[in-house]
């Protein structure tokens, strides 16, 4: 946009600041509304895993706080406060799971069981 490409000439030259100011703005509420769609996937993962027995309940709450964290990001002033905060919180309740997932995997044996009494 501040380049002299063929879309800067069809702007004068004062206005091209306030457009590239005007779309990195717009860049900015487009990330905070896809954290408030990730604060509730991390929510329904959290509420999940606590309802399921395949994995254990600690990771369950960490995805529900993670999720409250990004869902701060309804209200853009409190959101830039804690941000280091959530941001800490979302790491760890991430890494936890993936972690969790990757060395110890799911309890298969609870799963089986699932499965088996579904299918009658």
């Amino acid at each position: 946009m501040l380049g002299t490409g063929q879309s800067a000439a069809q702007f004068r030259a004062e206005q091209l600041p306030g457009l590239a100011l005007l779309s990195l703005k717009l860049n900015d509420q487009a990330g905070s509304v896809a954290l408030v769609f990730f604060a509730v996937y991390c929510l329904l993962i959290g509420f999940l895993i606590l309802r399921s027995t395949f994995l254990p309940r600690f990771l369950g709450v960490l995805m529900l706080l993670a999720g409250l964290g990004w869902l701060t990001f309804l209200y853009m002033p409190l959101a830039d406060r804690l941000f280091p905060y959530i941001a800490v919180a979302g790491i760890v309740a991430e890494a936890s799971l993936r972690l969790w997932l990757v060395v110890m995997g799911v309890k298969t044996e609870r799963w089986q069981e699932q499965a088996g009494t579904m299918g009658r």
